[in-house]
């Protein structure tokens, strides 16, 4: 039977975009190819028709959901805002009891990091490169010289990764919110 064309790539992009939900909300280690395959709608057999390995896979679903949070955090109602305007926006878009709440859906630095840390020079690249990514985006958005807004992108990013790392893994939703609301104050 001959598939349509662009079938493959459609099936490719389903199972990168199953997988950069499961690896968030499951962890890279938890989640099996079969249960990746079953979330696309696809059987176990078709994964190496796509990709050669997890790892593989896995720095496709990093481009993926770290595309979701440039977008969460530089688009989607904030691309007229800069300096503070945009950071006190953005910092109440991260620091959400929600985001602590659905991981599939959110950031993959505090959802998948720990995992990265441990993975391959291929992977810890590809995420390497998303973060950069990130921080650049951010870094346009501040007020100051380069340099000075650089190092007050990774300050924010770091203490909003930090912050909700925290609040998912105390398991309390009091402390959570405490947690998040001190990490959202000026200091």
């Amino acid at each position: 039977m001959r598939y349509p064309d662009g079938h493959k790539k459609r099936t490719r992009a389903r199972i990168v975009e199953a997988a950069s939900r499961l690896f968030r909300r499951q962890g890279y280690d938890g989640t099996s190819v079969s249960a990746l395959m079953g979330e696309a709608g696809l059987t176990h057999g078709g994964f190496y028709a796509h990709f050669r390995d997890k790892a593989e896979l896995l720095e496709k679903a990093l481009q993926a959901a770290f595309a979701e949070s440039r977008a969460n955090l530089l688009e989607r109602g904030l691309e007229g805002l800069r300096g503070e305007a945009w950071l006190r926006r953005a910092t109440r878009r991260y620091l959400t009891l929600e985001h602590v709440e659905r991981p599939d859906e959110g950031c993959a630095i505090p959802a998948l990091g720990a995992e990265v840390a441990r993975a391959g020079p291929g992977v810890q690249r590809a995420f390497a490169a998303e973060v950069e990514a990130l921080v650049e985006g951010m870094s346009a958005r501040l007020e100051g010289s380069a340099k000075a807004r650089r190092a007050e992108a990774l300050r924010r990013l770091t203490g909003w990764v930090g912050a909700l790392l925290l609040a998912r893994a105390v398991g309390d939703e009091a402390l959570a919110r405490e947690i998040l609301a001190a990490a959202g104050r000026k200091p």
